[in-house]
């Protein structure tokens, strides 16, 4: 396994599931560009809590950073696994969503998962 720092826009509605023991967790793809610029498709674990959270704010084709271990999936136009330690929302989902609605701007935030909760920054 090797650390991996992904980002790209996400493909497909994050899954919420369960573990055989009950406990949450999110499964999500990732599309980003490969050293060559051609698409990388990213299948990615999230296990946290805080992780697992911050995925629920997501939509199919919103912008993420996801940090974690990662295996090549095949050759590498099959894509990368990985097992995210952190997901990081690039703008505040709800920004981009009310300015096409009533036409008022909500504050942009950030919010980056960690083991020890989501934290908030402007």
């Amino acid at each position: 396994m090797n650390r991996v720092l992904v980002t790209g826009r996400l493909r497909g509605a994050p899954e919420l599931r369960r573990t055989t023991s009950g406990a949450p967790f999110g499964a999500f793809r990732v599309a980003a560009a490969g050293k060559d610029g051609a698409g990388l498709l990213c299948s990615c674990l999230a296990f946290s809590q805080p992780s697992v959270e911050a995925l629920q704010r997501l939509r199919d084709g919103d912008r993420v950073a996801v940090s974690g271990d990662g295996a090549q999936s095949g050759s590498i136009r099959q894509g990368l696994k990985v097992t995210a330690h952190l997901v990081l929302i690039a703008t505040h989902v709800e920004r981009r969503r009310k300015r096409k609605g009533s036409g008022t701007w909500a504050e942009g935030v950030a919010f980056l998962s960690t083991p020890n909760g989501v934290q908030h920054g402007h």
